[in-house]
């Protein structure tokens, strides 16, 4: 895939690799998906970068049964930035509990020249009302 021309159906596809990429723990992909400054702003709030977010993913202490996008993939872009947004249902386990979620997500991306496009930020808004 060239990353010049990459488009809005790319980037959602991109999206769909990386979210199965944290449900089967594919590591060399979780590092290639994530900008080496990747934040993460859980559900409950917390901060995780990407050593917390992506070793936590390959060592086994952060894992997924479920993760996907139940809405279409959003994707708004300009230049080597872009912006995906979409509503997920999530399974999952962390040292500091899991369970079921369904979430918001606004992911932004970076397009770098030779990594092509990679996860920046990523938050996560819980919807499941107690």
């Amino acid at each position: 895939m060239d990353v010049v021309d990459q488009t809005s159906d790319d980037l959602t596809a991109i999206e769909r690799a990386r979210l199965h990429s944290i449900v089967t723990a594919d590591g060399p992909a979780l590092w290639a998906l994530h900008d080496p400054d990747f934040v993460l702003c859980s559900p409950g709030g917390g901060i995780w970068d990407r050593e917390r977010y992506v070793g936590g993913l390959c060592d086994g202490s952060v894992s997924y049964t479920r993760f996907e996008a139940v809405t279409p993939i959003e994707v708004l872009r300009s230049g080597d930035l872009a912006v995906v947004r979409y509503l997920s249902v999530i399974d999952l386990k962390t040292p500091h509990g899991g369970g079921h979620l369904e979430c918001w997500h606004m992911d932004s991306y970076l397009r770098d020249a030779v990594a092509g496009w990679r996860c920046r930020w990523s938050q996560a808004t819980d919807t499941i009302q107690d």
